[in-house]
Parts: C-alpha cells; structure tokens; sequence
C-alpha cells in the first residue's frame, strides 16, 4: 500500500511541475476541436493545410492575444499551423524542429 500511495503522490508532483513549468514559460496551451473556435480562424487553417488532415488544435494566450495552432499531418512530418482569431497566418514551423528546439535548451 505505502508503494501505491508513493506513486501516486509522485505522479500528483510531476503532473503539478509540469503545469507550473508550462505556466513560468508563458505557455498555457488548451486542446480544443477545430469546430469550436472562430469561424476565420478555422478557415484559415484549412486553407494553409492545403488538404491534409487536421490532427489537434491549441488555444493559447499570448500578449494578450487569442492563437489557435493546429497540428496537420503533411507527408511524413506534422507542421503547426498557427493563426489569430480574425484568420491572419502568424506562422507555420515543423513540429520535429519545435520539438528538437525545446530539447536542446532554445
């Protein structure tokens, strides 16, 4: 039992770090389908997938401002696709690359 309730309060702190690790980089990213945000920044991802399939979509507030970045599936890479809330292309980056950034200390 003491094995169980140590794995489980361990569990509760990495989950707890991770949130607050998140939150001191400013990154507070919340899953969301690509139906329920704006209409302009739904379309606008569709139209930079070119028709490749949507795979997850992220709401965040950054600068006070509303993104919406959306996982799309291109040949064998995932590109991020990211946009406002009026459908204005803030950018697009592979996800590898993000990924390989983060992990090699930005």
């Amino acid at each position: 039992m003491r094995i169980k309730h140590l794995l489980f309060v361990a569990a509760i702190s990495t989950s707890t770090l991770c949130t607050f690790a998140a939150l001191a980089d400013g990154k507070h990213e919340e899953h969301v389908t690509l139906e329920s945000i704006p209409a302009p920044a739904r379309q606008a991802i569709l139209k930079a997938a070119h028709g490749a399939p949507v795979l997850d979509v992220e709401v965040e507030k950054k600068d006070g401002k509303t993104l919406y970045e959306a996982h799309v599936k291109q040949g064998n890479e995932v590109i991020g696709i990211i946009v406002d809330a009026e459908g204005k292309l803030i950018g697009k980056h592979s996800e590898k690359e993000e990924d390989e950034h983060e992990h090699h200390g930005k």
